[in-house]
């Protein structure tokens, strides 16, 4: 069920805020909650009496804004983020707003492809933010106490023209055994963990070989020269396809860079990517 917040969901949301690994401020929750409860724009996902997800919205009356989308992570894969997105873009039109905005921290980038399915799409801006009281110290970092995740770094000169190239081929990833690859074969890369081998083929390699895979891949090769040792060239170019929904898988050779994106996200990625 959904319905708006009151301020006795107040210690509910903060336990969900935190279980859902969102970084916020404890002591201005209160304050948060009496200056935007009025409004209807507090929404709340309820189950039995306890919350499973909730979402903040905003109108200053030109533009919405979307805050703290959150669902309990035993309560994932339910759809309850989706119904509470489209639920509260269902209160912002009524009330006349335009058009909507969020914003997604560097660490939390992943979170970008579930909003591009329902049709939110990234811009470039430049974010700054002063605080007019003295800025609290409390803030609640994920996975233990800490400083916020650092600000991207900007990609050096050596870097700026990466030269991404696209493989012909499809590849996949393959389940293999702890012998030599199949006769006839040569795999892209043999990954070997502790819970088995997985094989990076070409998908003709791996039907030749009867292997069994899911994931269709195409392989980009960055040309840039670049080293085992270099800082935020992976960054840069995984925050640049995750902010466009795309999902990349990576293997650093010692001369480039392997990325590995979905088969139909290719043309898109290879796009991206020569615009850095």
């Amino acid at each position: 069920m959904i319905r708006v917040a009151t301020i006795r969901d107040m210690a509910q949301l903060t336990d969900l805020w935190r279980s859902a690994g969102l970084r916020f401020h404890p002591d201005l929750v209160e304050r948060e909650l009496t200056a935007m409860l009025p409004d209807g724009l507090v929404l709340v996902d309820e189950e039995a009496g306890e919350l499973t997800g909730t979402v903040f919205g905003t109108y200053d009356g030109t533009r919405g804004w979307i805050h703290r989308l959150a669902t309990r992570p035993d309560r994932r894969g339910r759809g309850i983020a989706s119904a509470l997105l489209a639920e509260l873009e269902r209160r912002l039109r009524a009330v006349g707003c335009p058009k909507v905005n969020l914003l997604i921290e560097p660490g939390h980038a992943a979170v970008a492809s579930f909003y591009a399915r329902l049709g939110y799409r990234p811009d470039e801006l430049l974010f700054m933010e002063k605080w007019l009281v003295p800025e609290p110290d409390d803030l609640y970092v994920p996975n233990g106490a800490g400083n916020p995740d650092p600000a991207p770094v900007s990609a050096p000169d050596g870097w700026r023209d990466i030269r991404p190239e696209l493989s012909a081929e499809p590849y996949v990833f393959a389940a293999g055994e702890l012998t030599d690859p199949p006769p006839g074969v040569s795999p892209f890369a043999i990954i070997r963990e502790d819970e088995g081998v997985t094989l990076i083929l070409t998908r003709a390699d791996a039907d030749r070989a009867g292997l069994a895979y899911e994931y269709i891949a195409a392989r980009i090769t960055l040309r840039v020269g670049s080293a085992l040792t270099d800082v935020g060239l992976t960054a840069l170019f995984s925050r640049t396809l995750a902010a466009a929904g795309i999902s990349c898988n990576v293997i650093a050779g010692l001369a480039h860079d392997h990325l590995f994106v979905d088969w139909d996200q290719a043309a898109r990625a290879l796009a991206l990517l020569r615009r850095l």
